[in-house]
């Protein structure tokens, strides 16, 4: 808003409000807001020519969309957005120019997947993600891309031929890289912020490396604190992953409570979309 006041809205205001929508969306903000919120951005960046903030958001917002259950009928919403920006906007052509950009195109990537649990998909984005993560610093919002990519990281692990050892092995260190980031982040920057995020990368390493007693422990903590915290979005995701955790280890019944719990909260964070596709691992009596 100072920014907007002071005439400066090309430089600084678009890009603090895209800065701060990433937060919202990733911070558990309940989502029908975001979306409004980043479709006000996206035409303000629209009408100021920032087609760089535009491809920096487009991402995102389509994640946003899918998740409130309107990727599929965006006709009003999505579709108009993208044309309203004409023929001179060429999303892959400006990501292909900076490496900051295509950074955040597979973080989006690799987070929606992680979260519809599509697992090529999930795999194939991390691999372009850490392809151009070295080319990119780390600003503060990008954590959120060391948190999902570390999951990913994990489950690809997990879901690996046994006789292709070398790559489990390649996918397992690049989860522990991102949690010992996440680490170090909690240590010395926000404890607020980050306990959570290193419990659930914690856990799945555990799962990884079949410490189940230890990973039950610190599933449980990842969602504690998610509540704690009041990072609704992580708490959801924390319940679905323990959930995954029981189901694949052969407690089907352990595991209901979890998905149920995970339910409740998408739901609550307004991903229903996301909250339908758990359906299918609830009991009749938990819908």
């Amino acid at each position: 808003k100072a920014h907007m006041k002071s005439g400066n809205t090309y430089s600084n205001a678009v890009w603090c409000s895209s800065v701060y929508n990433m937060c919202c969306l990733w911070s558990g903000k309940e989502l029908n807001a975001v979306v409004d919120s980043m479709k006000d951005t996206m035409k303000e960046s629209k009408y100021h020519k920032n087609f760089v903030v535009l491809t920096f958001m487009m991402p995102m917002f389509r994640v946003a969309l899918r998740l409130i259950g309107q990727s599929d009928a965006p006709a009003s919403q999505q579709d108009n957005l993208t044309n309203a920006f004409g023929e001179t906007f060429n999303e892959g052509n400006n990501a292909g120019k900076y490496a900051s950009l295509l950074h955040t195109m597979y973080f989006a990537k690799l987070s929606e997947a992680l979260i519809f649990r599509e697992l090529n998909e999930a795999e194939d984005a991390a691999e372009k993600y850490f392809s151009v993560d070295r080319f990119v610093g780390l600003p503060p919002v990008m954590f959120f891309g060391k948190f999902y990519s570390g999951l990913v990281s994990f489950w690809v692990a997990r879901e690996m031929d046994d006789n292709d050892r070398k790559e489990s092995k390649k996918w397992i260190r690049r989860g522990v890289e991102c949690k010992d980031k996440i680490e170090k982040l909690s240590v010395s920057a926000s404890t607020w912020n980050f306990e959570n995020k290193l419990y659930l990368l914690q856990a799945e390493e555990q799962f990884c490396s079949r410490n189940f007693e230890r990973a039950e422990t610190l599933y449980d903590a990842a969602i504690l604190s998610s509540k704690m915290h009041k990072f609704v979005n992580e708490e959801a995701l924390a319940n679905e992953l323990a959930g995954h955790f029981y189901l694949e280890t052969g407690r089907r019944n352990k595991s209901v409570h979890y998905f149920s719990r995970a339910f409740e909260k998408y739901n609550e964070w307004g991903a229903v979309a996301k909250a339908s596709a758990l359906t299918e691992y609830l009991d009749e009596s938990e819908r």
